[in-house]
């Protein structure tokens, strides 16, 4: 049987942050996965804006730092390397490690211009997904999934102080791992974290903080059976009166940028056999979600579950390398699923909607 040519696509055009996160989940993907099945190859793309193409990451990226190293393999522009991808390359797939807003839609949407099967979806999920007021928006039109309430500031308008409340959130709407998101306990913390937010986003959201526990569901999708599968609930080791911060996720190094997954961090599976019925809630409301944004192969959903026990939504992530640190091989792994059974899931479903 013919190899699948699969083409890895990681880095970021936008920032070094997202580029140090994509080699490190898209860092522990086995080249070995599928027993010969797929032939792989890379791409990396540079926030100055050059990209090259090698066989073996190694040979490019030196996955324990997280950076590049010294080469001489060529450097082209954005607007040859599709065309390289196109005519040279002629991937049977892409799987793309981007996590920066520019590279999850703008180049995503570039690479579904090709016309070559993408992991994950078309990039209109992305749009949808990345911008937390427009995921909000929609979800508080159907009504089926709970959401904390709150309201939106937009650049320039007169913020009306009466509606708050502490405490609150005041996150961007765009902005990745907790980077645009503030804890805010009274008036003149706010307007710090206005402020804050503003940098990333010309809109904000100052919703009521829910004081409890975090906890993440994933979902997958099997285009051949129509059905989707939530899988194993993961809790966070949270405070439970404060947000998980970014550098509760990452080790960062003294320029603020992530050279690792923090020590610290500490995770378990909720137990069914005791919290059968709060694994239920969660998971009819990520089957809602995952439904109501039109999202395709696979989710995560991250709650707050109060001290009463009522479920809030928080956000949806996209992002999935496949390698065995990436969340939702974990989490698969958990409910039964293998790294290699996952990664075939998801080749057929690309390959499987290609043909419809």
């Amino acid at each position: 049987m013919e190899q699948l040519k699969i083409l890895h696509i990681l880095g970021s055009p936008s920032d070094d942050f997202s580029f140090k996160i994509t080699i490190l989940y898209g860092g522990s993907f086995s080249d070995d996965l599928g027993n010969g099945k797929y032939r792989f190859s890379y791409a990396i793309a540079r926030p100055d804006g050059t990209w090259s193409f090698v066989e073996k990451l190694s040979s490019i990226i030196d996955v324990e730092k997280r950076e590049e190293i010294k080469n001489d393999i060529e450097r082209v522009d954005l607007t040859v390397a599709l065309q390289y991808i196109k005519s040279v390359i002629k991937p049977d797939l892409a799987l793309i490690h981007f996590v920066c807003y520019k590279g999850t839609t703008i180049y995503r949407a570039l690479i579904d211009a090709l016309d070559v099967p993408v992991v994950g979806g078309l990039a209109e999920s992305r749009y949808l997904s990345m911008d937390k007021l427009k995921t909000r928006g929609v979800l508080l039109a159907n009504r089926n999934v709970s959401i904390a309430e709150g309201i939106v500031y937009n650049k320039g308008d007169p913020l009306a102080l009466g509606e708050l409340r502490y405490p609150c959130v005041v996150k961007a709407s765009l902005g990745e791992d907790t980077k645009a998101v503030r804890l805010v306990k009274d008036q003149e913390a706010l307007h710090k974290a206005i402020e804050h937010a503003l940098s990333y986003s010309d809109h904000v959201i100052i919703e009521r903080f829910i004081e409890g526990r975090e906890i993440r569901c994933a979902v997958v999708e099997s285009v051949k059976t129509g059905k989707l599968q939530a899988l194993s609930c993961m809790e966070y080791n949270v405070c439970q009166d404060d947000i998980r911060k970014t550098e509760e996720k990452y080790q960062l190094n003294e320029n603020g940028l992530p050279i690792g997954k923090s020590l610290a961090a500490k995770t378990w599976f909720l137990d069914p056999s005791k919290e059968g019925e709060l694994i239920d809630r969660i998971h009819q409301q990520s089957y809602r979600a995952f439904r109501e944004l039109g999202l395709q192969d696979f989710a995560l959903f991250d709650f707050r579950v109060d001290r009463e026990g009522n479920t809030f939504f928080l956000e949806c992530n996209l992002f999935c390398s496949f390698g065995q640190q990436s969340v939702v091989n974990v989490i698969a792994r958990n409910s039964g699923i293998t790294n290699e059974n996952l990664f075939d899931m998801m080749v057929e479903n690309s390959l499987l909607r290609r043909k419809k």
